[in-house]
């Protein structure tokens, strides 16, 4: 049993739910404090629309909780001479290695997630400051146990460069997510106007969000692929490619509801159409948080 909580699929799932549950993190703070007040016109949508948010922002801390464990375990056993003896190779894994300082620093931001999501259903502004914080530190912490902290050159850049990534990533994505189970159930007949509003604050926060992501993307490829081979000779290149071909799909869909499915909606205002294309935009971005569980811990070129 233990061994197949501390397998690689097992270690995959649960840097999938992680890194799911950050970028949700962040997006839950870009909109609370970017696109929630847009509803506050209307009272009653206005309390159900945060009050959902906040569920949201509840069930990632609650995955983010468990999730930390479940790291701690999997990291420890795999120090350990055999899985049933983690408990013994916890004490390092967390002082002497790097590896630990990231999970100290998840554990701080997770803690201060939780505060807040526990707070009251209209924060202040300093629950918005303080998760917006939290979600800072969240989106560095996967650079401090992936491949970024272990480039063989300019680190420092690759650490602050990935950790760009996550955030853009989940103030495109993570707000994508909020805004389809916090905003979009909330909309009903005669609220396209609302609904135009939200699309064209989010897509202006989406499309520069989307030239941060690709842009880093970018980078980090240079840094860490030793040729342009390598993209189609190394696991880790291919994994790659899988990433960018996914991305690309979350892209066309993005471009989609911005090119189509606004119009229509301003046109028509049918709201049909919108739900259904921030679905497809969703299976795409799940998707690709389950590719990046996986490139995060593939071999690079170099260490194989």
């Amino acid at each position: 049993m233990l061994a197949a909580l501390v397998g690689e699929p097992a270690q995959a799932v649960v840097r999938a739910l992680m890194l799911g549950a950050i970028l949700i993190v962040v997006g839950t703070a870009l909109f609370s404090l970017r696109i929630a007040q847009l509803f506050d016109g209307e009272r009653l949508r206005g309390a159900e629309v945060r009050r959902h948010a906040l569920r949201t922002l509840r069930l990632a801390a609650l995955v983010l909780t468990i999730t930390l464990v479940g790291r701690l375990v999997q990291q420890a056993a795999a120090f350990a001479d055999t899985p049933s003896q983690w408990p013994s190779t916890v004490s390092p894994v967390l002082t002497q290695t790097t590896w630990g300082i990231g999970w100290f620093v998840q554990g701080t931001a997770i803690v201060a997630v939780l505060l807040v999501a526990l707070g009251a259903l209209r924060p202040t502004k300093a629950r918005q400051w303080s998760l917006g914080l939290a979600a800072l530190l969240l989106a560095a912490s996967p650079a401090l146990a992936g491949h970024a902290i272990g480039a063989p050159r300019l680190t420092v850049v690759a650490v602050v460069m990935d950790a760009v990534h996550v955030t853009a990533a989940g103030a495109w994505l993570g707000t994508l997510f909020v805004i389809a189970v916090a905003a979009i159930p909330s909309l009903g007949r005669g609220s396209a106007p609302l609904a135009l509003s939200v699309l064209d604050r989010f897509s202006a926060i989406a499309l520069t969000s989307a030239v941060v992501v690709a842009l880093t993307g970018v980078f980090a490829s240079w840094l860490h692929l030793e040729s342009l081979r390598d993209l189609w000779t190394s696991g880790y290149g291919r994994t790659l490619l899988v990433k960018l071909a996914t991305l690309g799909g979350v892209a066309a869909v993005g471009a989609y509801n911005w090119r189509i499915v606004t119009p229509r909606l301003r046109a028509t205002g049918d709201l049909d159409l919108l739900r259904r294309s921030a679905l497809i935009e969703l299976v795409f971005a799940v998707a690709l948080v389950a590719v990046t569980a996986v490139l995060v811990a593939t071999p690079l070129p170099g260490e194989m």
